[in-house]
């Protein structure tokens, strides 16, 4: 795997320098609070919006993915107590304070032009993409799909 930085157009902005030191465990590790939201958008993509205990909002979306439980609603009023890739799979796992978990699952192939499975953006505007395959990206929420601070494949 390679270790790419560059600068974006955002350089010099808080999230941007979040970013350069970031990894996907540095921000999972901060991901954690109560759903407030949860639904489905069309073409089959879970949104859930998670307020962390300082008042943030987090937004999670899934794509190509199997999400569990599969109705949303079943989120909603439950909190987020931890969050972690399964490396091997790419899955994102969420422990539930309920005792349940949120688990985001790849269900397509990874193919070169195609969507991340997931993507959690932080209160900060900070974007985490996973997928497809084992590619990640971290960068400002206003730059993804362009220059990044941060990727890895």
């Amino acid at each position: 795997m390679t270790n790419e930085r560059s600068t974006s157009r955002n350089a010099g902005h808080a999230p941007e320098a979040i970013a350069l030191d970031a990894s996907p465990a540095s921000v999972l590790h901060s991901f954690a609070g109560e759903i407030v939201d949860a639904t489905i958008a069309h073409p089959s993509v879970l949104h859930v919006e998670v307020r962390d205990p300082h008042g943030g909002r987090w937004r999670l979306a899934s794509q190509n993915a199997q999400c569990s439980p599969s109705t949303p609603s079943q989120l909603v009023g439950r909190s987020v107590q931890s969050a972690q890739i399964d490396t091997a799979s790419g899955a994102l796992r969420c422990a539930l304070s309920d005792g349940a978990t949120l688990q985001v699952e790849p269900t397509a192939e990874p193919g070169v032009d195609q969507l991340p499975t997931w993507e959690l953006i932080s209160p900060a505007g900070l974007a985490l993409e996973f997928g497809p395959g084992s590619r990640w990206r971290i960068e400002s929420a206003g730059t993804t799909g362009g220059d990044s601070a941060q990727q890895r494949r």
